[in-house]
């Protein structure tokens, strides 16, 4: 007799260690401890197949203290880890939040600089224009003796703009060693 009472506590634990592997499954897929009754109803024996086990009523007194004590404590770590993945989760949501709120108000903030840095630049390109049509207009000595006073990037740059057949005038009327270093200028970036 002594064997089949051994045997039945043996039983006995093996329904609670399924019931808590049921609930250690359900805190690791996500679902609260508090649906671990419901859980464990798929590892219950059907009714009449009991075979003289009470495993749900007294769990505790069917299986060691120590046994007991270990899948409790396992529980235990479980829950803690759950809360803390839980609490890492929302602090990453509120960071998340945080960095699109950041990444919206950054593209406000090019939105509205892109306007006036638009108008700088055709602003610029106009003031230049006119600067091209002024020199372009004006006697080729006069061009020259002018242009004679600015940097050679300066010069080419604006060279680019006007027509051959003036620049060819007013190079010709500069310093041959400016000339000479502009028209490099003129050949090498392909102005």
């Amino acid at each position: 007799m002594r064997p089949v009472t051994t045997a039945l506590r043996l039983l006995a634990c093996l329904g609670l260690v399924k019931l808590v592997i049921s609930g250690l499954l359900l805190v690791l897929s996500g679902t609260g401890a508090s649906d671990i009754p419901t859980a464990t109803a798929a590892f219950e024996q059907p009714a009449g197949t009991n075979q003289g086990l009470d495993i749900g009523d007294e769990p505790e007194s069917k299986c060691s203290p120590q046994v007991l004590d270990i899948l409790k404590a396992r529980v235990r770590e479980l829950d803690e880890r759950k809360a803390e993945l839980d609490k890492r989760a929302a602090d990453l949501n509120l960071l998340k939040t945080d960095i699109e709120e950041k990444l919206n108000e950054l593209k406000a903030l090019q939105q509205r600089l892109e306007g006036p840095l638009k108008k700088a630049k055709s602003e610029q390109k106009a003031r230049f224009q006119h600067l091209v049509g002024v020199y372009s207009s004006m006697d080729p000595a006069r061009a020259a003796a002018l242009l004679d006073k600015m940097t050679e990037d300066t010069v080419a740059h604006l060279f680019a703009a006007m027509k051959s057949k003036k620049v060819a005038k007013i190079l010709a009327l500069m310093d041959p060693n400016k000339a000479a270093k502009i028209s490099s200028l003129l050949s090498n970036k392909g102005m």
